[in-house]
């Protein structure tokens, strides 16, 4: 499992672990995969790279509408080197297209060497609408920003409204400190963010589980996230079962 940044405690024990689209002729195209990427998966799957990951650190990214177009939600969507992305259709059949990719709405030819990402077509429709890709932190390194698309609803050029550009963070650092006194937990991190926007989700897992289920997860910090580097979750040493803590990027639609 990559590292991540989490940390665990347990009792008074404390440790850090390491252009505009009214309508398309391919708005009703039928999910196809042949121009799937290696390291994307669907229907469920994972690529090898996503498995054995803390549920809260792969971004979920839908391909949706706002009013008449279509558009990505979060259209910069904040990942730390070597994370996953989720794209889930919400509405009609998309796909997720870095730059350069073969501009074949129908994903009926296989990628091409340049093409580094392509989820395939995804059906909202279908049992599981959705497809998870895995960023390596070589070919995906700290400040990379590139440019994807949905090749139904949009084009290479971007001159229409469903386009993005992936931002991949420097990776965040966590330590922990405990103030036996009061017995508050506190979280202090370097890393992470794009400026100006430059905030944080902190989620903590109380059932003891380094994989954060998502049934089990709690998002300790406001609505509006944490715009500095710490965070003080107020008396959690009186607990006695493990805590595990969790900071990631906050994602713009979030």
């Amino acid at each position: 499992m990559a590292t991540r940044s989490f940390a665990t405690t347990r009792y008074s024990r404390l440790g850090a672990l390491l252009g505009l689209v009214l309508t398309s002729a391919w708005g009703a195209a039928e999910a196809q995969t042949v121009c799937r990427t290696s390291n994307c998966a669907g229907g469920g799957a994972l690529p090898a790279g996503c498995n054995n990951r803390s549920a809260p650190s792969t971004a979920v990214v839908l391909m949706t509408t706002s009013g008449i177009n279509f558009i990505f939600s979060p259209a910069e969507p904040r990942i730390e080197p070597g994370d996953c992305i989720e794209w889930r259709a919400a509405t009609a059949t998309h796909d997720s297209t870095s730059d350069p990719c073969t501009d074949d709405p129908t994903c009926a030819l296989p990628p091409v060497p340049a093409c580094l990402w392509d989820s395939g077509n995804i059906d909202s429709l279908s049992a599981t609408p959705s497809a998870t890709c895995y960023y390596d932190p070589v070919t995906y390194p700290a400040t990379t920003g590139d440019g994807f698309y949905c090749r139904l609803h949009d084009n290479p050029a971007h001159t229409g409204t469903m386009h993005g550009t992936l931002r991949v963070t420097t990776p965040i650092q966590l330590r922990v400190n405990k103030d036996l006194g009061l017995g508050h937990v506190t979280l202090v991190w370097s890393g992470g963010g794009v400026p100006p926007d430059v905030t944080y989700k902190v989620v903590r897992n109380n059932v003891g589980n380094p994989l954060f289920p998502k049934a089990t997860n709690i998002t300790v910090n406001p609505d509006g996230g944490v715009a500095g580097t710490q965070y003080t979750d107020v008396g959690e040493l009186a607990n006695p079962s493990n805590r595990y803590y969790l900071v990631r990027n906050k994602q713009t639609n979030e």
